[in-house]
C-alpha cells in the first residue's frame, strides 16, 4: 500500500528536533503501522463484499426454470 501525502508530511514532521524527540518518533511509527493496518484490513473486507455483491447479482438475474411439459 502507498503512503499517502498526509502520512508522508506526519512522518516528515516527526523528525524535527523538539523535546520528547524519541517518544515523538515512537508514537508516530506505531500510529503508521495502526493506520496501514487497518487500511489493508478496510481494502480486504471491501474487495469481499463486492465479490459477495457480484455473485449475488448474478444469482438474482439468472433467468427463471420453465415447467416441463407434459
Amino acid at each position: 500500500m502507498r503512503f499517502t501525502a498526509f502520512e508522508i508530511r506526519r512522518l516528515i514532521l516527526l523528525l524535527t528536533p523538539l523535546p520528547e524527540r524519541d517518544e515523538r518518533i515512537r508514537r508516530g511509527l506505531a500510529w503508521s503501522a495502526y493506520r496501514r493496518l487497518h487500511q489493508a484490513v478496510a481494502r480486504a473486507c471491501h474487495r469481499h463484499r463486492r465479490a459477495q455483491q457480484r455473485t449475488t447479482r448474478a444469482r438474482d438475474h439468472t433467468p427463471p426454470e420453465l415447467p416441463q411439459g407434459p
